[in-house]
């Protein structure tokens, strides 16, 4: 048995469940403290299941953004951990990881709240924190849509741009010769 690997496994594994929960809580909270239009948590107390709904899919959205930005924090690591080439010292990947996933969660919080907003410009007849609260469940499924829409397109830019962000190890140079 390889334990280096298993060691990597648990790692990945502690800090995707550690990762995880911290979205959950973190879009849980900004869903509550920035709503302005209604108490989100009072809603779903109602049973407003458009208000559920909205929030599963922030959820949801949360966590398809982050996942991409976890994938190459591991890869950092493992990289790490296995080169034999020191191209990072211990501080320098703590500081890495630590900028990875804070821009990642930035740019999560961001991208939800951007979308939400702008939809909601472009509907303004509709009104749509008011209908939400009203228990409107299409607004919900809506919102939840647009939620949806803006993570997946959003998570492989974020998975695009952290990877471009991962220091390298040099591997040297080839020649070739004629």
């Amino acid at each position: 048995m390889n334990w280096t690997s298993v060691a990597l496994a648990l790692f990945e594994f502690a800090l995707s469940a550690g990762l995880g929960l911290l979205v959950v809580y973190v879009n849980y909270r900004l869903f509550i403290v920035t709503n302005r239009d209604y108490d989100a948590e009072v809603e779903m107390k109602k049973n407003n299941l458009g208000a559920g709904i909205l929030l599963a899919a922030l959820l949801i959205a949360g966590g398809l953004i982050v996942r991409e930005g976890v994938y190459p924090v591991t890869n950092l690591v493992r990289l790490y951990v296995t080169s034999p080439v020191d191209y990072v010292n211990g501080w320098q990947l703590a500081l890495l990881i630590l900028g990875h996933l804070g821009l990642v969660f930035i740019v999560a919080v961001y991208t939800i709240s951007l979308s939400l907003r702008f939809w909601g410009r472009m509907t303004k007849k509709l009104k749509l924190g008011q209908e939400l609260k009203q228990g409107n469940m299409a607004v919900g499924v809506v919102l939840a849509g647009v939620v949806m829409v803006m993570a997946l397109f959003v998570s492989d830019g974020v998975s695009r741009l952290t990877k471009s962000l991962i220091p390298q190890p040099s591997i040297g140079h080839v020649e070739f010769s004629r």
